[in-house]
């Protein structure tokens, strides 16, 4: 007969840590260019959150609009971009490529169905999510969906928290408009006059322009719909200028329920190409946004004082 083996291989392994309760499902739904993609950035590289490689999922809002076409064109660029950036990759980066484009495709086989697949959905924010906290989806677009809409997504677990962040009014619109010129610049425009004229189209409602950036500089629409469908306790609504400072950050991992780690306050994201705003140009702006400026001050008494300038200069 055999000699048995040391005590340790006798002893009972332990049993795997498992879960007590789902994880908290989080959406990031806005405002462009109020510090979305450094949220997004953050909270996925916390540790306790599970996001997938594809920031921007565009899943509620590609049912809404029908747009499957334009997020399968996307999807398919990501994926050629990181296959093309394998070659030249080094081992580590090469395992990081390797992940987000099996990422991506399992999100392009979801979307290919071109149909409302709530479940699959969220098995995909779920997919490797282990013992984290958190999973979410930012997508700013989403702060142009009905009422109906956002009340299914509050409703999809029982711990969905919504966040919303805004920017002082001027500065957020004069960012999307030069953020809008400098994706479509051709050799021998003039940055700056090429974005006074999309600014002009935005303020008159000429095309359909109004359809896109103007429309996110519409605070108190977004706030309205955020308390007609979605219960208080589970929204933050959050100015940008608050989020990047540790108070900020400490507010919101308090209402995620993560534990607080410090933010990269320093780090510029998509920051646009510096262009000077007229006078003439940021009066009317202010002139056009005054509601949005009046509505939050009477819901929002602590305003940044970025807003207190803008709101010191006048609306004449």
């Amino acid at each position: 007969m055999g000699i048995l083996a040391p005590n340790k291989a006798r002893r009972p392994m332990a049993a795997p840590a498992r879960r007590t309760a789902p994880p908290t499902l989080m959406f990031g739904i806005g405002a462009p260019k109020c510090g979305t993609t450094w949220l997004h950035d953050y909270l996925a590289g916390h540790p306790d959150c599970h996001f997938r490689a594809f920031k921007e999922l565009h899943y509620f809002d590609t049912l809404q609009e029908g747009k499957f076409d334009w997020l399968l064109d996307i999807l398919h660029s990501v994926i050629e971009r990181r296959t093309a950036a394998l070659a030249d990759a080094s081992p580590k980066r090469r395992a990081e490529l390797t992940d987000e484009i099996i990422d991506v495709r399992d999100y392009l086989a979801l979307m290919n169905q071109r149909k409302d697949d709530r479940f699959g959905y969220s098995r995909y924010l779920v997919q490797g999510v282990g013992l984290k906290k958190l999973v979410g989806d930012i997508t700013p677009n989403y702060a142009l969906i009905p009422v109906k809409v956002l009340a299914e997504m509050a409703a999809m677990t029982k711990e969905t928290r919504f966040v919303y962040l805004m920017r002082d009014p001027v500065d957020r619109l004069w960012s999307h408009v030069r953020m809008d010129v400098r994706n479509d610049l051709k050799e021998g425009e003039s940055y700056l006059e090429k974005s006074r004229a999309h600014l002009a189209d935005l303020m008159e409602g000429r095309a359909d322009a109004k359809a896109s950036a103007y429309r996110f500089s519409d605070y108190k629409a977004v706030i309205e719909k955020l308390r007609a469908a979605i219960p208080a306790e589970k929204t933050l609504i959050l100015f940008q200028e608050d989020l990047m400072t540790p108070a900020g950050v400490k507010r919101l991992c308090n209402f995620l329920g993560i534990k607080y780690v410090a933010g990269d306050f320093g780090k510029e994201i998509n920051a646009g190409l510096p262009a000077d705003l007229p006078e003439e140009d940021r009066a009317a702006m202010r002139r056009a946004l005054r509601p949005q400026y009046e509505f939050v001050a009477q819901n929002f008494p602590n305003l940044p004082e970025s807003w207190q300038q803008t709101m010191s200069e006048g609306f004449a």
